[in-house]
């Protein structure tokens, strides 16, 4: 990947956050943490993930010498 490719990612990684924080206020708001508490808890490793990943892309623009050594896309299964 190039820094076109890395700052793309970026920022489609800081937009799902935004979301997932929006997402997350809803169910807070609503008092559904409990009711729904497994959705609510894949919403917080989604949001985990994806700032892993953001780390990861922020490092590789940072230090291009390390190599692609990126985490596997959010819902990987690798």
């Amino acid at each position: 990947m190039d820094d076109s490719d890395h700052r793309q990612v970026i920022a489609e990684l800081d937009t799902l956050l935004e979301r997932i924080d929006t997402l997350s206020q809803r169910f807070e708001t609503l008092g559904q943490t409990e009711s729904q508490r497994a959705d609510y808890l894949a919403l917080h490793d989604l949001q985990a993930r994806a700032l892993q990943q953001r780390a990861a892309h922020r490092q590789a623009l940072d230090n291009p010498e390390a190599g692609d050594e990126l985490p596997p896309p959010a819902g990987s299964t690798h």
